[in-house]
């Protein structure tokens, strides 16, 4: 009976290892996963509203795009120089170089200007300088009509709402490639699926900032 107990005890401790290694493992690495996605959007959300905000400045799709890769620097440090007390500057200058290769590759992110549109412009816009056209910013209180082609008002006309789309690359590889081969299966769409192909899920964000300096229609278009 005791060499039974024992063979017992010993198959109980097999089987505790199986269980944590095939179960608890995953799962583990599964919420690590979703808790780093979460962090993931935030980020994204505040590189959208940060672009954004250098678009209602007066910044153009480029100096947006600059912005974007900047704010999202942080979500690259597996990549970058490793950080320590002294080179905290160097690090984060390659972390952006980085998210700056990421930014500009159109499988993997885009920005896009959603308003104001080019009826925008037609409605308000004016001669500006070099012959660009330009929407007013002032007077917007007495101001209310409404363009033939926009259908907006000029306050609505001078809103401007900036769609970022960013491919997140997922950290753990088995449970990234279940995630990504789920979702392949379930997308039609041939910028999602080369997202999923890459072991990445598409992030969608949007911001709306009120355009503070008169914006071109070269910058914005």
């Amino acid at each position: 009976m005791t060499r039974v107990r024992h063979a017992q005890r010993g198959a109980a401790t097999v089987e505790f290892y199986v269980v944590g290694f095939f179960v608890l493992m995953p799962l583990l690495m599964a919420v690590m996963q979703i808790g780093m996605y979460m962090v993931a959007k935030d980020t994204v959300n505040l590189a959208v509203f940060a672009a954004a905000r250098v678009g209602a400045a007066g910044g153009s799709k480029a100096d947006m795009r600059n912005q974007f890769s900047k704010t999202l620097a942080p979500l690259y440090p597996s990549r970058a120089t490793p950080v320590t007390v002294g080179n905290y500057a160097v690090a984060m200058a390659s972390a952006y170089a980085h998210a700056s290769l990421d930014v500009v590759n159109p499988l993997f992110a885009s920005i896009a200007v959603l308003n104001p549109t080019a009826q925008s412009f037609n409605d308000f816009g004016i001669a500006g300088p070099k012959g660009a056209r330009v929407i007013p910013t002032t007077n917007l209180l007495t101001d209310t009509r409404v363009g033939a082609q926009s259908h907006q008002s000029r306050a609505d006309a001078l809103l401007l709402k900036v769609e970022a789309r960013y491919c997140y690359t997922m950290i753990f590889p088995v449970i990234g490639k279940l995630v990504t081969a789920v979702l392949e299966s379930l997308s039609t769409s041939p910028t999602d699926l080369a997202c999923y192909a890459a072991n990445r899920v598409p992030i969608v964000s949007h911001a709306i900032v009120r355009i503070t300096e008169p914006p071109l229609a070269s910058n914005l278009l």
